[in-house]
């Protein structure tokens, strides 16, 4: 194989690195933001393999060129010696050597060429290399902030659930107590009868005698006009504590399940059915 079919093998090697790369630029189109992240690394990928495949198509070059450098000098050394000899016998063999010393300067010229050539090519896809790993960075940094940002808006809807729930509790509580004091406003059909039931439906004014757990006990009972069944606030100073569901009642005491708490109940805490009076 001479030089001339090396150089054409080096260049068509070249010629279809760089084609592939175009191809496959022009062929990939990014359709999300993951899709996009995946592509740009294969294309980095790509991109340094062609940077290290033109390196050593580089260095192959370099060797090339000392190797002709090496045969200029020895052609030089045989044109000195036979310069030496009669001019008559050695003129034919003479105008070869200075021939081919010629065309080792041409083909030499052209490898510098293309070696500088590939050089500069060897930069461009060098930085070509670094945007794309640029991409793939910044790629994975939106794909982290995106993550987070997911995070925090399930964080915020759980809480907004939560506040939900805790208002349509205390909506339907609201509701229920409406209807308890349009039942106790209502006109009776017995009249006397209703009359006489009013007293037990007045104002409840009670404390918290005792606590153990979700239990409470408080100091008034059926003369005040608690019922078992009967859902009474309970407050500490300007603060809502939660509900009393009455479970057991007696004459002078009662006792019940605290439900929809919202701070931790206390003995001294005030019990009554009714927070405007």
């Amino acid at each position: 194989m001479n030089i001339l079919t090396k150089v054409c093998v080096v260049v068509l090697l070249i010629l279809v690195l760089v084609a592939s790369v175009v191809f496959i630029n022009v062929a990939t189109v990014p359709q999300n933001y993951r899709k996009f992240y995946a592509d740009e690394k294969t294309r980095a990928d790509l991109n340094e393999q062609a940077v290290r495949t033109q390196k050593l198509v580089a260095n192959r070059q370099a060797e090339e060129i000392d190797t002709l450098k090496g045969d200029k000098a020895t052609l030089l050394a045989k044109v000195a010696d036979l310069t030496q000899q009669q001019p008559d016998a050695v003129s034919i063999q003479i105008k070869k050597l200075m021939e081919q010393i010629e065309t080792a300067n041409t083909s030499l010229l052209k490898l510098e060429m293309h070696v500088k050539a590939m050089g500069d090519r060897n930069a461009l896809l060098a930085t070509q290399l670094d945007e794309e790993r640029a991409k793939v960075l910044l790629g994975q940094k939106q794909r982290g902030s995106d993550i987070a940002e997911q995070t925090q808006l399930r964080g915020k809807l759980d809480r907004a659930e939560r506040v939900v729930r805790a208002l349509e509790r205390q909506l339907q509580d609201r509701d229920e107590r409406i209807g308890e004091l349009e039942k106790q406003t209502a006109p009776g059909a017995a009249g006397a009868g209703a009359a006489i039931a009013a007293p037990t439906q007045g104002l409840v004014t009670a404390t918290i005698t005792a606590v153990r757990g979700d239990h409470a006990s408080i100091n008034v009972g059926i003369a005040q006009g608690v019922a078992r069944g009967q859902k009474l606030y309970i407050y500490r100073n300007a603060s809502f504590v939660g509900y009393l569901r009455i479970d057991d009642v007696d004459e002078a005491q009662a006792a019940g399940t605290i439900v929809d708490k919202q701070l931790d109940p206390a003995i001294g805490d005030k019990v009554t059915n009714d927070l405007q009076k």
